[in-house]
């Protein structure tokens, strides 16, 4: 509720059950009558807030992004904030607002934590991405978001964005590395929610609810380094809208 309220994309039936993205939010409920003499609106009182437990366990990191001013990126869950840098909040959202990044210098670092490394766990890293511009050819791309460098003690997992328009998701673990970039072409200036999945025998890309799935066994993955947004960074900069971001292990 209050000046951040806006409308739940889809949501238009009579039911509505509540997802990741609500979590730490309060709902409201619109309610249209409509006959031969008009129509109106009755809205209800907020819910108490969405707790995370109730809705995706394991949850530990949910950013809405929301922010419409400074330098902090607030986790809504938990103490993993993060710092933004050349990074423009206050844009319009997928839910609420979003952050628009340049292609340049825009990206957000969140400090390392244990309990953001999935281990032998299974994990999804989920995102929601707008954009109308194109990447550079492989083997350059865009990072939307990240943990971990292929080079890196204790693994990576990123979500990535190719040039021809999928996205792409990358896991290297105690056991392998294994990626896959797959799905519609998303250059088009709509929002497109974005998962990333590992399993003990498959990583999979989300596309809009459309899953890809390929087998793979790349074992544990933990290290020290940062979570993060839009870039590596020092280079595969993101162009375009970041919204709702979460990762969720086990």
């Amino acid at each position: 509720g209050g000046a951040n309220c806006a409308p739940i994309t889809g949501a238009t039936g009579p039911t509505y059950t509540a997802t990741s993205a609500d979590v730490g939010r309060t709902l409201r409920v619109v309610v249209t009558g409509t006959n031969s003499a008009g129509s109106a609106s009755a809205t209800s009182a907020a819910t108490t807030i969405v707790q995370a437990i109730s809705t995706q366990p394991g949850l530990v990191a949910l950013w809405h992004m929301d922010e419409t001013s400074g330098t902090v990126m607030h986790d809504s869950i938990g103490s993993h904030n993060g710092t933004l840098f050349s990074v423009q909040p206050g844009l319009p959202g997928f839910l609420g607002f979003a952050y628009g990044f340049n292609g340049s210098s825009s990206y957000v670092s969140v400090p390392t934590a244990g309990d953001l490394n999935p281990g032998s766990a299974d994990i999804t890293i989920t995102i929601h991405f707008q954009t109308t511009a194109t990447p550079p050819p492989p083997p350059a791309d865009w990072d939307l978001i990240r943990k971990g460098l292929y080079t890196t003690t204790g693994g990576e997992f990123k979500m990535e964005f190719q040039q021809s328009g999928q996205a792409s998701c990358g896991f290297k673990g105690s056991a392998g590395y294994a990626e896959l970039i797959t799905g519609p072409s998303l250059i088009d200036g709509r929002w497109h929610t974005i998962q990333c999945v590992k399993t003990s025998s498959a990583i999979k890309v989300i596309v809009d609810g459309q899953t890809f799935s390929k087998a793979a066994t790349v074992g544990s993955i933990a290290n020290t380094t940062p979570v993060v947004i839009g870039a590596r960074p020092g280079s595969d900069w993101t162009k375009g809208s970041l919204d709702e971001a979460s990762i969720q292990i086990g």
